[in-house]
């Protein structure tokens, strides 16, 4: 997975379905989420779920892209996989 790539369309938006990320978000700033998710993919401590299970976030990525890259690209970029791409493909030209 390009962290990177996916950090730059995180919005505080997509944090609602984790209260201590948005918390942190309110009192410390996106960018110290970012930096969290950069260097902390997952912990125990306080739970912070991947990229790649924020469906919101990658929904978002996958719209602004969906004409830039191919599958293959987005699935290498997101880390999710060729069906999850199609399938969330599917559901934005549902929306």
């Amino acid at each position: 997975m390009d962290r990177e790539f996916v950090l730059k369309y995180l919005k505080i938006e997509h944090l609602k379905s984790n209260a201590e990320l948005l918390e942190i978000a309110e009192n410390s700033g996106l960018d110290y989420v970012k930096e969290l998710l950069r260097e902390y993919p997952s912990m125990r401590i306080m739970y912070i779920p991947t990229l790649e299970r924020n469906k919101p976030l990658m929904m978002d990525v996958i719209r602004e892209n969906i004409g830039k890259m191919t599958v293959r690209q987005l699935a290498r970029k997101t880390g999710l996989s060729i069906k999850r791409i199609k399938k969330y493909i599917r559901e934005l030209d549902g929306e």
